[in-house]
């Protein structure tokens, strides 16, 4: 099965008001553990369990093939600009597209209910996978950057909303690496370990209950509640975005690297 709406809501528990736990982007393949009362309990591809309404399921009709690269994705019945969006899909989206050679700025995708839309093909990319370092690391804190200023939402993880290993997370899915979805450094304990002064830009920095990407010299992009968006902070006293918490407050900084 796979997500068939835009964005679906994993709760912790079969209850829309319990707490919002993740996002599920358009095309996430889940594999369904249970079920109860309009909601399923699913595992995510990358590992990650909850609930989810019933309704945002759907049978995959292929495989995927192009990935969302923009922050949003406008999805209309022509290829022509002048309509109204049917669906707005997010960033990091799994989409099975056509190219056909008549509308050479669109590609078309078709929905699992067999409905077919256009979207701008600059607007899709190839499937992330993991190239190198140097490119994974770019990759990293490019993506990092589109998330500045975007607005904290627990549980959240698309340009709508984010919380800090949302950031994390969707990071470095856009470079072919999954991690794990909470900022729970118990979780990467097969990570490597590193100083302070070891930190290279990508890198993982964990507080207690949080988590931030590395960028360079001891400054890194957050997503933090206190702040209410997302953010740079810093290390180092000198900078304008100094964070004296974090910079008394680190549990430990990893690479995957």
């Amino acid at each position: 099965m796979i997500i068939s709406v835009p964005c679906a809501t994993v709760f912790r528990y079969p209850d829309a008001r319990s707490e919002h736990t993740d996002d599920a982007v358009y095309g996430t393949e889940c594999e369904i553990l249970d079920s109860l009362a309009g909601f399923c309990r699913v595992r995510t591809s990358y590992g990650y369990e909850g609930y989810v309404r019933e309704s945002e399921l759907a049978e995959k009709l292929a495989e995927p093939n192009r990935v969302v690269t923009a922050m949003w994705a406008d999805l209309v019945r022509e290829p022509v600009n002048c309509y109204a969006p049917e669906l707005t899909l997010p960033f990091g989206s799994l989409v099975d597209a056509g190219y056909p050679r008549e509308y050479p700025r669109y590609a078309m995708i078709v929905l699992p209910d067999k409905r077919m839309f256009w979207v701008r093909a600059e607007q899709l990319g190839e499937i992330p996978v993991f190239k190198d370092e140097e490119t994974a690391r770019e990759t990293v804190c490019r993506t990092a950057q589109t998330f500045l200023g975007v607005q904290y939402r627990w549980g959240g993880r698309t340009h709508a909303g984010i919380d800090c290993s949302g950031l994390a997370f969707t990071s470095y899915r856009a470079a072919g690496i999954t991690v794990w979805r909470d900022a729970d450094p118990g979780m990467f304990a097969d990570k490597r370990t590193v100083s302070k002064e070891e930190l290279k830009p990508g890198d993982l920095i964990f507080f207690p209950g949080h988590v931030a990407v590395h960028i360079e010299n001891g400054r890194f992009i957050h997503a933090t509640s206190s702040g209410a968006r997302v953010c740079y902070g810093s290390l180092n006293k000198e900078d304008g975005d100094y964070s004296e918490w974090c910079a008394n407050n680190i549990v430990c900084c990893k690479t995957v690297f």
